[in-house]
């Protein structure tokens, strides 16, 4: 019985394709993500940083950055030679954050996974403010599967019932849970997180309808002392396989509860043909 533990830096950090510019501006982050990233708007600062990152023996990049009105990722049309070239001249995986985008962008987008969260009506609606709806998303997911590209769907819990927002999703090898997580600096700093009970349903019902696929708890949920390692041991109770950065206390109770720990230099997403090089010994 294994718990995956990842631990991104310094050996797979976010890149933002778009430094600290986004036309979205999601009530839920309103940009204030972007500034723990390393900004790479052109593609020559891309290539230096990543070339840098393969000669100090990194793993990978997660490709991010702000997002367009439409919901697309910034710059990455025009950075798509970059990648290409990243790719070939360097052993770094590429992880990437592509918000939506077409059939003719996936096709010649060279990226060993992709991370993208599959969002209710309501969310894109009111916290992304996008004239979008969920099928433009599961969409973009089979664009992105049809071009080759292992996609990790991510949920962000914040009623209770996202488990529905993977039916239209053929089985994937992983899936990702996130948590909404009230931000200073935003307008839903104010609101409130879900309970860790509701997290873990979440996750159960997930179970219930992926039974062979691996389920994370992502990196995106509540940090704060009091909660954090109740919505930890909630998602290890619930079915969880894969944590990124647990606490001390969560790892004390795996431990304990007879899990043996796999600890690895990656985002907790990525695809298990890839763990070996990422295996913190």
């Amino acid at each position: 019985m294994f718990l995956k533990t990842y631990y991104p830096y310094p050996g797979f950090p976010p890149v933002s394709i778009s430094g600290d510019k986004c036309r979205l501006k999601c009530r839920h982050c309103n940009s204030i993500y972007l500034k723990g990233m390393t900004p790479v708007s052109t593609s020559e600062k891309l290539i230096k940083v990543c070339k840098k990152l393969d000669e100090n023996n990194a793993v990978g990049i997660l490709l991010s950055g702000g997002y367009n009105k439409d919901g697309g990722l910034l710059n990455l049309e025009r950075m798509l030679p970059a990648i290409k070239k990243i790719k070939k001249e360097t052993k770094l995986i590429i992880n990437i954050h592509p918000g939506l985008l077409s059939k003719n962008i996936a096709d010649n987008l060279l990226v060993d996974f992709a991370s993208l969260e599959i969002p209710s009506n309501f969310v894109i609606k009111n916290v992304f403010r996008l004239n979008k709806t969920i099928d433009d998303y599961v969409e973009t997911y089979y664009n992105l599967k049809n071009a080759g590209i292992d996609v990790i769907p991510h949920v962000c819990v914040y009623s209770g019932d996202e488990h529905k927002l993977l039916e239209n999703i053929e089985p994937p090898s992983a899936i990702v849970v996130i948590v909404f997580t009230p931000t200073k600096n935003t307008p839903m700093q104010n609101e409130s997180a879900p309970e860790a009970k509701m997290i873990g349903k979440v996750i159960r019902n997930i179970k219930k309808m992926f039974s062979y696929s691996e389920i994370s708890l992502g990196c995106m949920r509540p940090r704060d002392r009091c909660i954090r390692t109740e919505i930890e041991i909630e998602a290890l109770k619930s079915g969880i396989s894969r944590m990124e950065l647990p606490s001390k206390k969560t790892i004390k109770y795996a431990k304990e509860k007879g899990y043996e720990i796999k600890r690895l230099g990656a985002c907790c997403a990525l695809p298990e043909k890839y763990e070996y090089l990422a295996e913190i010994k």
